[in-house]
């Protein structure tokens, strides 16, 4: 929007008709932006939506109304132009200090700031690198530092594991505010350098709220009782810059150099201040808070480069916050063709539509955070390979019906009958009390008990016809009111599937494998394909290990699944027409999430999760067919559940031997210290020498799942989770699933 209100002329033509000259400019018109091109544009308001309906203000003398519309749009811009799409409107500060080194000793601005800052609301913002990540450092401070009054401040500050947070503490009126985010900042870059973060604390009185952004993102905001004003705090006397001065000593010592220190005597604009906080990260990200996907959360990413040169991307877009279940989940995608500088725009690839596809800001307090949404179809983990042979890309994810999770999902059903020796869906039609359905050829739903085809049919979307007629179910949606949560009709409907807790058939409640496939390097896609009960038809189907399969020399496609006690290999021998199961046992209880890779012709080395902080790895010398004892990495070291891990191959030699690549987090308290670990292939005996690795971050930075891909140019990419997705103070953050890329030289240390 442009500051300067452009010469709007208007004319009432009838009473629906409107014409509207404008220069190239934006307006808002009750809250629509229409944007107008250097012709005049003229349009029936009632017939185009984007222009304001204005039937109801035309009832009078046309004079009148078109005296009145001008008026009112001239308003509107004005008001717009007072509003301003905030981050064009500029702020003066009324305190502002630049290059600021320390080295742990603070630097009291006390002379300075005192006198400029005012009663009210307040707006901090301060640009910084850290150079030590020291348990707590105080970007600011501002305190009474007389004896016995060591709780009397206010500080921003920064813990060593990237939490960013704010304390407003008064002892006399037992004032404690405590307002932060886990994984809020950026510690170091790939060249081991110090991240510049560029953070913002909003104190507003009149809405008494307490607000942080950080490097462009709101990351908390908390309305409390008692608000306390920052310069109401009792005894205020000193004012300081790295550290605050709690009875004469500096305290949360900062260590580092703070670029740009800010204060505003009011509170400004959240879009301005997500703005003004953008910086250029270490990390791009592909999928954020409120974007296309219509969802705030993302998790399990993935990652993979195309024969023809594309970085392909994909990631459980998750709207009930980031839940595994239950929950409402899409898998969407987003590709570069430039190595991983500029992504398309997210789409759904794998998406079921029977909650609002709406970003929904999922409560983070202790009680409210484990609420779920409780009955949507959910796609899940997905994992991606691109058959060499026909160029076709093959996406599975894991399918769930609605409400049902991996707790639930019945055990012992594949959601399959077999009938005379041929597997078919089966279906339970509402009201009654067995399945008495199965879809055959074609799609025709059939009534088992007579073996007769009905007037309804599956179509290739799930979704359900009859007599050639699409059925209908009203979707849901979810809001928050009085800190509870609802899940309500909204009026929209759409097509019914049989994965729908409405739906007139429902498939069994387990979980399910399925595919779809992109011959244009994921731009299209083909409509689902469930696996077929590959377990037996008294099993339900294994779990996807996320990330990507591989396509052996011999053009075998596998993917890797699990059980909780066996790896499930599924693979195929005729370019994914067909599927077959190899399964191996593996010790009780591990989740087995597993990744795998070639080191030679015919020899296979998967890598797993367990549940006992190691990754294990099996071998298998026959293409698959049979596999080695597992195995375990002695130098990663994890809590009991583990966590996801991803492992390539890499084209280029390094020490003159074949090289894979291994990202991993490798912390004892929780998924944390994320690493890329090269490793070099012996030939002779198919070993692995982990000789080089680096460190994505500092090692009390979150990582957890994580994808890499080796880019075009032998760079290596790197997506994957900036959090601690296991811990329960770290559920339900926004854009902290980073994209970055690494040269060779930047992981190993040499060309």
């Amino acid at each position: 929007m442009s500051k300067v209100k452009k010469r709007i002329i208007m004319s009432l033509l009838s009473t629906s008709v409107v014409a509207i000259y404008c220069i190239s400019d934006p307006i808002i018109v009750k809250g629509q932006e229409v944007e107008y091109t250097d012709a005049i544009e003229s349009t029936n308001v009632s017939e185009n939506a984007n222009f304001i309906t204005i039937n109801n203000e035309v009832e009078n003398n046309n004079t009148n109304q078109s005296m009145s519309l001008e008026n009112h749009l001239d308003k509107t811009v004005q008001e717009d132009n007072n509003n301003l799409d905030s981050t064009e409107k500029e702020y003066t500060p009324d305190y502002k200090i630049e290059n600021v080194e320390l080295e742990g000793e603070g630097l009291d601005i006390t002379d300075e700031l005192e006198p400029k800052i005012k009663a009210g609301s307040h707006t901090f913002i301060v640009k910084y690198s850290s150079n030590t990540p020291n348990n707590l450092q105080a970007l600011v401070g501002i305190s009474n530092n007389n004896t016995g009054k060591s709780d009397n401040y206010f500080d921003i500050f920064q813990r060593t594991n990237g939490e960013l947070g704010s304390e407003i503490r008064e002892s006399e009126s037992k004032t404690n505010h405590l307002i932060s985010r886990p994984a809020a900042v950026w510690g170091k870059n790939q060249k081991n350098e110090p991240v510049t973060n560029k953070i913002a604390f909003v104190s507003n009185v009149d809405t008494q709220t307490y607000s942080i952004y950080s490097n462009g993102t709101k990351i908390a905001e908390s309305t409390v009782d008692k608000f306390k004003p920052i310069n109401n705090i009792s005894g205020i006397n000193k004012y300081m810059l790295g550290g605050v001065d709690r009875e004469g000593n500096t305290a949360f010592n900062f260590y580092g150099k703070i670029d740009l220190f800010e204060i505003y005597n009011q509170a400004l604009p959240e879009e301005y201040l997500k703005e003004k906080t953008q910086i250029t990260a270490p990390g791009k990200l592909i999928y954020k808070a409120g974007d296309s996907t219509g969802s705030n959360y993302f998790r399990i990413p993935v990652l993979y480069t195309f024969s023809n040169g594309r970085v392909f991307s994909a990631v459980d877009a998750r709207y009930g916050g980031t839940h595994d279940f239950l929950n409402k989940i899409n898998i969407a995608t987003s590709y570069s063709d430039d190595l991983g500088e500029t992504w398309s725009e997210p789409k759904l690839t794998m998406a079921f539509n029977d909650f609002a596809n709406v970003p929904l800001d999922w409560p983070r307090d202790p009680k409210g955070r484990d609420l779920q949404i409780s009955g949507g179809a959910t796609y899940i983990d997905a994992a991606v390979v691109e058959n060499p042979q026909n160029k076709e890309v093959i996406m599975m994810a894991d399918v769930m019906p609605a409400g049902v999770s991996f707790r639930d999902a019945l055990r012992n059903d594949s959601g399959f009958k077999d009938i005379q020796g041929k597997h078919y869906l089966k279906l339970k039609k509402e009201g009654d009390s067995d399945y008495n359905y199965t879809v055959r050829e074609d799609g025709i739903i059939y009534d088992d008990r007579t073996n007769q085809k009905t007037e309804y049919k599956l179509e290739k979307d799930y979704t359900i016809t009859k007599n050639g007629e699409y059925l209908e179910v009203e979707q849901y949606s979810v809001l928050f009111e009085n800190n509870s949560k609802k899940e309500f009709h909204n009026g929209e409907m759409v097509n019914m599937s049989v994965f729908y807790k409405d739906a007139l058939f429902k498939v069994a409640p387990t979980n399910y494998i399925g595919y779809v496939k992109s011959k244009d390097f994921g731009e299209t896609w083909s409509e689902l394909v469930l696996l077929p009960p590959l377990m037996g038809i008294t099993r339900n189907s294994p779990y996807l290990g996320p990330g990507r399969g591989i396509v052996t020399k011999n053009n075998r496609l596998i993917f890797s699944s699990y059980t909780g006690k066996e790896v499930v290999y599924l693979y195929s021998d005729d370019n994914g027409q067909n599927w077959s199961s190899n399964v191996v046992s593996v010790p009780n209880g591990w989740s087995a999430e597993t990744q795998m890779v070639e080191l030679a012709p015919n020899v296979i080395q998967s890598y797993m999760r367990t549940n006992n902080g190691k990754i294990a790895f099996m071998t298998s010398t026959d293409n698959g067919n049979t596999w080695g004892e597992p195995k375990f990495l002695d130098f990663i070291n994890n809590p009991k559940y583990g966590t996801q891990l991803s492992v390539i191959n890499y084209s280029k030699k390094i020490d003159g031997k074949n090289v894979i690549l291994l990202s991993t987090p490798n912390h004892t308290n929780g998924r944390r210290n994320g690493q890329i670990w090269i490793g070099l292939i012996d030939p002779k005996n198919n070993t692995v020498d982990w000789k080089y690795h680096k460190d994505v971050d500092y090692k009390d930075y979150g990582f957890s799942y994580s994808s890499l891909t080796e880019l075009p140019n032998g760079d290596i990419g790197l997506f994957y989770e900036k959090f601690d997705s296991w811990a329960r103070n770290e559920l339900h953050m926004k854009n902290v699933t980073p994209y970055m890329s690494f040269t060779l030289k930047e992981l190993i240390g040499k060309e």
